[in-house]
């Protein structure tokens, strides 16, 4: 009786399964790369416009303070306002003058343009006196704008 001889089988069919395995997850592995390099950068150009409103908010604080006036008009807190960029959406004048300033500025992204806003509260003291100051807080929420 024959010996029967077993059938020479071919490696080819699961080396090719293989190397289209291994270059399936190279490509998923630099998909996640680039994705998570991409959310990085849109954060980063996100957190420097919020930086950038913020430091309008400041600069209205201090423009307001370098007028030396201690009981500012709205119309002079608006026209201060105009020159930093920012927009005033409240004013309270009891006990000390509080300004809420509405700040916005577009932080491009991959995908077009993002538009960061934010609302400040700045607090001044001793306006029209030496020690004149102001402090800025971001606010959460903002309130809607004056008619």
């Amino acid at each position: 009786m024959a010996t029967r001889q077993p059938a020479h089988r071919s490696w080819a069919p699961a080396v090719l399964v293989a190397v289209l395995a291994l270059a399936f997850a190279g490509v998923i592995v630099t998909i996640e790369v680039g994705s998570r390099r991409l959310a990085a950068d849109t954060h980063a150009k996100e957190a420097e416009a919020e930086a950038a409103v913020s430091r309008a908010a400041q600069a209205y604080g201090a423009a307001v303070v370098a007028t030396g006036d201690p009981a500012p008009t709205d119309e002079r807190l608006a026209a201060v306002a105009e020159s930093a960029r920012v927009e005033v959406r409240e004013v309270h004048r009891t006990p000390d003058l509080v300004v809420v300033v509405y700040g916005s500025t577009p932080a491009g992204t991959m995908f077009g343009v993002n538009n960061v806003a934010a609302c400040h509260r700045v607090t001044f003291h001793d306006l029209g006196t030496a020690t004149a100051g102001s402090v800025v807080e971001r606010l959460a929420d903002c309130p809607p704008p004056v008619a």
